[in-house]
């Protein structure tokens, strides 16, 4: 039920300080990150060749990681470089090692096979350390099929109904969006118009709007929008004619665990030329309320699913891009285990 070559997010940077070890699962994969002396990332498999023991509950020693089970070390290529009590080290005690690339404050890690890691596949995000952008990021954990995550990210006529008291507007489930097919995913393009601010900013935002939502998901999952806010024209097709008021992103990944838990990364925040730090404690604020109504939400479908697995749904005019996409992760999928089948 995994994509594996792709890369998937591990953590924010801030989560991986220097001298620290963040034990993370991806895909049902157990993973130790830590930091060499010059701040590089390496990930290994958090398991021990020696008795499986998590290597994430050892000790950093210069650039390698020692297991503090029995005290094997190795060095950041995943080769065991001493065995305490005994001089000669077995040549096949080594653990795995996974490529990682540090971007956008996210740290992507290569799940699958390491000939086929490119960084030019990772998708493009806006992370907080870019200083025309006010991003404020977090996480939260989903116990729940990461698939129904997605569907969540592909279908935004959920917001009428499931974030009526923090997002709201009838607009997104009564107007149809543009879809356009990308290599790894699917690009999705909403206008709504002359219409209220957001529920959770119409203290402050107290007249009418155009907005815009424009984003990409692509495999795994990583959601990627621009959220822009533009005063109500006359346009009704294309662009809109009036001033625009706020520009945001807001990047977003969902990184399975296992087959019914997921990690939730997420960020939002708007251009610091057209908001202050006010605009941005609101997004902020908002995003993390609107993100519980989705846990509270998809948690209670997965448990019901879960009880009748096959019991048939019916489809509607907005299940268009979450079908397509189900469709393109089931192909990757099975391409990817027919690889691994032939090695």
């Amino acid at each position: 039920m995994f994509v594996r070559n792709c890369w998937y997010v591990a953590g924010w940077d801030y989560e991986l300080p220097p001298g620290k070890i963040l034990g993370k699962t991806i895909a049902d994969q157990p993973l130790a990150l830590y930091r060499k002396q010059d701040g590089t990332v390496v990930a290994v498999e958090d398991r021990c060749c020696h008795r499986q023991a998590a290597l994430h509950l050892g000790e950093i020693e210069g650039d390698c990681i020692r297991c503090m089970y029995h005290g094997l070390k190795f060095d950041a290529s995943g080769r065991c470089v001493e065995v305490p009590g005994q001089a000669r080290v077995p040549e096949r005690a080594m653990v795995r090692t996974y490529p990682v690339v540090e971007r956008d404050n996210w740290l992507w890690v290569w799940m699958g096979e390491v000939d086929r890691a490119d960084a030019g596949l990772i998708p493009f995000s806006v992370g907080p350390g870019d200083p025309d952008w006010d991003m404020r990021p977090s996480s939260m954990t989903f116990n729940a099929d990461y698939r129904l995550v997605l569907d969540n990210l592909l279908d935004f006529s959920h917001l009428t109904f499931v974030h009526r008291k923090t997002f709201g507007g009838e607009d997104y489930a009564t107007s149809l969006p543009r879809i356009s097919k990308l290599a790894r995913g699917f690009r999705v393009e909403r206008w709504v118009r002359d219409t209220p601010a957001l529920v959770f900013a119409q203290h402050v935002m107290t007249g009418r709007y155009d907005m815009l939502l424009d984003y990409t998901v692509q495999m795994p999952c990583v959601f990627v929008m621009r959220f822009q806010v533009y005063e109500a024209g006359k346009a009704t097709e294309g662009p809109s004619d009036g001033k625009l008021l706020l520009d945001t992103w807001t990047c977003q990944s969902v990184v399975p665990a296992s087959a019914g838990e997921c990690t939730y990364y997420f960020s939002w925040g708007a251009s610091k030329a057209t908001a202050g730090q006010e605009v941005g404690d609101l997004l902020y604020a908002g995003i993390h309320k609107a993100f519980l109504e989705d846990k509270e939400m998809i948690e209670a479908q997965y448990r019901n699913i879960r009880r009748d697995p096959d019991r048939p749904v019916i489809n509607i005019a907005h299940d268009a891009a979450v079908n397509q996409m189900r469709i393109l992760l089931e192909r990757t999928i099975a391409a990817d285990n027919a690889g691994l089948a032939a090695e």
